[in-house]
């Protein structure tokens, strides 16, 4: 029969139930292999510990009085420290597990109905020892008192049917055996979850995590079984061939044989501790794979031996499947819930099991074969037929050489066995948060296994949930001590968190990095540590260490783009940032947004919103890339935003998210919600009050509302921020006020900050001058500052000499435009005509200038009201985003003009909406509702979302005033005249209180007439 398919002829109803057990202990070898594979990963992961730090970010940048004016908002960098997660008890290896094992008790209670009687018995008392391992009346199964009852109802039922297939239906085919009594196990399996008074997962725990010691001793018995099968797998590879010319001779066989002992030997010497060196060994677990897969075939041969008590077809090849399914899952959930007692049991037994088991029986072959190795005959024919040394003699010898061996360690292997247990009971009721017994069962570990790492980390993490850090680090440096990791370094080192334990942290990881000298971790957390310190050199050093060991390099990208853009290293991260331009991990990319606003580089297209912020991560990268793409139109992180703010999970990030929002309604067109949202902010953020009132006055600044602007700076320096302080004075001056911007300016000196009083102390030099002295003697750029400080007060002489005495190009253009914007002022449109045709050759390539000299040549055919020239050129000239928003205004006017009035009426609406900064678009946009819809408040609604957000406007008030007497609201229009008293010269408030008045006779006779 072949040795590889010796079931080919078996019936269905015994080959197809083998056929599925061998599918079955295959997945139990996959996930044992797979558990080894990942060793403690599942148990003790790795997490992160992420330390968000504030970097000041540009957000945009204006420049005003040739100084440059920029609005900072918070970016953050995330620094990502490696950690470990307290230990976790792992439900789902348990319930794979058990039901692998549930089918296994299923086959092997038909297994053993097959045997014969002494035989079976004996079967049927290792079932129901098993079967008392599960200690199921702690479940409490249909009773609220600890019962043996269903244990016995357990008992009963398949010891009963199983005796019945044995002595009374022995007719019953296998495979209806093996289907009776996998019934019988759901059966018991529904009354068990069903009825017992715990979760169905801590019920499956409860079974598995019990029963463990039953299987370590299943184990156990199996690497006995087939400790020796690589020795007689050598013996079938030296005399299979067909033919003795072909045959391996005896001192082949003792050569290749020794080598393989001598294997053994020596990971027993190191394991014992007389080997220290550092060599190549056989792995012990491969060497027991080995063997497990040699003994498939061999248990048929060996049916020689056992044949007397069951026969190999059907009882032999299910029993050694079930234990071999037992050992992978035994050995794979040590493995998974990180019990290294356990593992190293396993590691132990097999060592011993193989050397003293695969000794003996080099020695049985030697005893019994010599002469027929040394005549090359097919000896593995009767491997088990001796003449002299008995295979008794054989198991006899090797057992009392097995015992020595476990004697010779002082039962340190019994002793390895119930500190694994003890952690099995530990996790169980560490999983159902009773911490007192969970303890007590960890400790209980501890004292049979001294630093065994499971019972010790459980132990650290129990008191790390209790904050008891001296008691973590004593279970850590124990646990490190007899069986390192890096790990538990980095856990420890994490410990010494504060300042004044650097030095305490820098020798731990030191440490761990002498025993681990490619653990990316260690290297990246000392890197870190370093940060903290100027040895930046030591910092780049051990970063590069870790990308070079680390699995994971985007985590040490996006420490090392943080560490860049803290220390302003601006050429390696501008390389690191090319180079990490396609990464996924989500902090990188917020670092990388960070980074890429502060050096001024696109931003990229993706756009993160995710459905919650639940890690930080999230929040740094939707934040850090909301404000980089800021301008663009899209708004769709509004929703988002609305979200989140919406969630109370998210409070510590709202102020952030608040502001973010208003950034994003102010640079995509609607200033009005812009401005509210940063005022409630100055009110509400006591702390930050200065900072928020600073943007506020910034975007003022843009708008080119200046006094605004002004009397935001002068909030901002009461709150305590120093940039305004400076700021307040230049403000003052661009609305025109020079001697209460040199009141400011002489404010700067309290700040102490050397380049403002400098700065400042240059332009309250430039605003005392005399005009003809600043023509004459000053540098162009005073020249320029002057002209614009002044420009109302110019006689158009005066400009004219100021523009053309500044040599330098570009000052000379801005000079040119500040001219034009004179003559529209004061409506000389055929001079503002000649100076634009002056100044465009000279004002190219495309830029902000070129788009404001754009925006004058529209004005200008918008004011002499030659629309065709602007209908026809609008959409050609170049303007920049902000100043395209005022073609809704020019296409609004020309409607109007041609009689579109339902046209203009929308578009009046949208350039107000986006232009509600602007006195001049909103007054023309109410006053042609107060002609097309007089009955309605649509003009009184603007006017006065226009005060509210422009309270400074002169023009803004009066038209107020004026619509608030049309709509009868005489006390409103009172408040604006108050509100102009204070704003407007005594002659020119005079001059507007005349046409007040007619406007207010005019509606009270209005009102009469319609009285009557």
């Amino acid at each position: 029969m072949s040795k590889t398919n010796f079931w080919k002829n078996w019936d269905t109803n015994l080959k197809y139930p083998y056929l599925f057990l061998m599918v079955l202990t295959l997945a139990a070898l996959l996930l044992g292999v797979y558990y080894y594979a990942g060793g403690n990963t599942a148990a003790y992961t790795w997490d992160k510990i992420s330390d968000l730090q504030v970097v000041p970010v540009p957000v945009h940048e204006v420049t005003r009085l040739l100084e440059p004016f920029t609005l900072y908002a918070d970016g953050y960098l995330l620094l990502e420290q490696y950690d470990v997660a307290p230990a976790s008890v792992q439900t789902l290896p348990a319930i794979l597990f058990l039901a692998i094992l549930a089918v296994c008790i299923a086959y092997y209670t038909a297994a053993i109905s097959t045997m014969r009687q002494l035989p079976y018995f004996a079967g049927v008392l290792l079932l129901m020892l098993f079967l008392a391992s599960f200690n199921i009346d702690l479940l409490q199964v249909m009773s609220t008192e600890p019962s043996q009852a269903m244990l016995l109802v357990a008992i009963v039922l398949l010891a009963g049917l199983s005796y019945g297939f044995q002595a009374f239906w022995q007719h019953i085919a296998f495979g209806w055996r093996v289907v009776a009594m996998l019934v019988a196990i759901v059966v018991l399996g529904v009354a068990i979850f069903s009825e017992a008074g715990f979760e169905p997962s801590y019920t499956a725990l409860h079974l598995v995590n019990y029963s463990s010691l039953g299987a370590i001793i299943v184990t156990f018995i199996f690497m006995v079984w087939v400790s020796f099968e690589n020795v007689n797998a050598l013996l079938w590879i030296n005399t299979q061939a067909k033919t003795p010319e072909r045959r391996f001779s005896l001192w082949q066989f003792i050569l290749i044989a020794g080598l393989y002992l001598a294997n053994l030997l020596l990971l027993y010497l190191r394991h014992i501790g007389y080997i220290s060196a550092d060599m190549m060994y056989v792995n012990g677990y491969l060497l027991l794979l080995l063997s497990i897969v040699a003994g498939y075939w061999g248990m048929q041969q060996r049916e020689v031996f056992y044949g007397k008590l069951f026969p190999f077809r059907p009882t032999g090849a299910i029993l050694y499947l079930v234990f071999a399914a037992v050992t992978f899952l035994s050995i794979g959930y040590a493995f998974v819930t990180g019990n290294d007692s356990l593992t190293v049991l396993f590691h132990t037994l097999i060592i011993y099991t193989q050397l003293a088991y695969g000794a003996v029986f080099f020695l049985y072959l030697m005893l019994n074969f010599a002469g027929y190795l040394k005549e090359r005959k097919a000896v593995y024919k009767v491997v088990y037929e001796p003449r002299t040394f008995t295979l008794f003699s054989f198991f006899l010898m090797s057992t009392v050489i097995l015992a020595i061996l476990i004697i010779r360690t002082q039962y340190t292997t019994y002793f390895q066995a119930k500190a694994g247990y003890y952690n099995y009971l530990g996790d169980l009721y560490q999983s159902s948060e009773n911490t007192a017994l969970s303890r007590r069962y960890y400790e209980e570990s501890d004292v049979y296994d001294i630093n065994n790492v499971k019972a010790n980390y459980s132990l650290a993490s129990i008191y790390r949930k209790e904050q008891q850090r001296n008691e973590e680090i004593v279970h850590l440096k124990g646990a490190a001590a007899k069986r390192p990791s890096p790990k538990l370094y980095v856990r420890m080192a994490n410990l010494y968190d504060q300042k004044q334990y650097f030095f305490e942290k820098l020798y731990v990881l030191h440490e761990g990095i002498d025993k681990f000298p490619e653990s990316a971790e260690l290297y990246n957390n000392i890197a870190l540590l370093y940060m903290q310190t100027s040895v930046t050199d030591s910092v780049e050093y051990y970063f590069n260490l870790a990308q070079k060991y680390t699995d994971d390099k985007e985590v040490i990208q996006s420490n090392r783009i943080a560490f860049y853009t803290r220390q302003a290293m601006l050429e390696p991260a501008r390389q690191l940032l090319a180079e990490a331009r396609d990464g996924k991990y989500k902090s990188l990319k917020s670092n990388m947004a960070t980074l890429r606003q502060l050096l001024g580089v696109t931003a990229d297209h993706e756009v993160f919103a995710p459905d919650s912020l639940r890690q930080v991560e999230d929040f740094t990268l939707f934040y850090n890339q909301t404000i980089s793409r800021l301008g663009n139109g899209d708004t769709s992180n509004i929703k988002a935003l609305d979200s989140y703010l919406k969630s109370p999970g998210n409070q510590l990030f709202q102020e952030d998210m608040l502001f973010s929002k208003a950034l994003l309604h102010h640079y995509n067109g609607r200033p009005k919600e812009a401005r509210s949202l940063v005022e409630n902010l100055a009110l509400s953020a006591t702390e930050r009050s200065g900072y928020y009132y600073n943007a506020l006055a910034i975007w003022m600044l843009e708008e080119e509302n200046y006094n605004l602007a002004a009397h935001y700076f002068k909030l901002a320096k009461d709150h305590g921020n120093k940039q305004a302080y400076l700021s307040h004075g230049y403000a003052l001056a661009l609305a025109h006020k020079p001697e209460e911007a040199v009141n400011a300016l002489q404010e700067v000196g309290y700040t102490e900050v050397a380049t403002a009083k400098e700065a400042a102390g240059q332009l309250e030099q430039v605003i005392q001058q005399d005009v003809n002295q600043v023509i004459a003697t000053a540098p162009d750029a005073d020249k320029v500052k002057y002209l614009q400080v002044y420009l109302p007060r110019l006689e158009l002489q005066e400009v004219d000499a100021l523009v053309n005495a500044v040599k330098e190009k570009e000052l000379n253009r801005v000079a040119l435009l500040s001219r034009i914007d004179y003559l529209l002022a004061k409506k000389k449109w055929r001079a503002a005509n000649k100076a634009i045709k002056q100044a465009s050759p000279k004002l190219q390539p495309e830029g902000e200038l070129r788009s404001k000299l754009n925006l004058q040549q529209l004005k200008l055919w918008h004011y002499t009201k030659n629309y065709d020239a602007l209908l026809d050129r609008m959409d050609n000239l170049y303007l920049t985003d902000r100043d395209k928003k005022y073609k809704l205004y020019f296409k609004a006017s020309i409607a109007a003009a041609k009689g579109r009035d339902q046209e203009a009426a929308d578009k009046y609406k949208q350039a107000v909406k986006l232009l509600l900064f602007d006195e001049e678009v909103v007054t023309a946009a109410a006053d042609f509702y107060g002609k097309y819809a007089p009955a309605k408040m649509t003009a009184y609604d603007m006017l006065l979302d226009g005060i509210t957000y422009n309270p400074y406007s002169v023009a803004l008030h009066k038209a107020y005033a004026l619509e608030s007497l049309n709509k009868g609201l005489s006390s409103y229009a009172e408040q604006a005249l108050t509100t102009l008293q204070s704003l407007l010269p005594a002659t020119e408030y005079t001059t507007f209180i005349k046409q007040y008045e007619r406007k207010r006779e005019a509606s009270e006779a209005k009102a009469d007439d319609w009285q009557l």
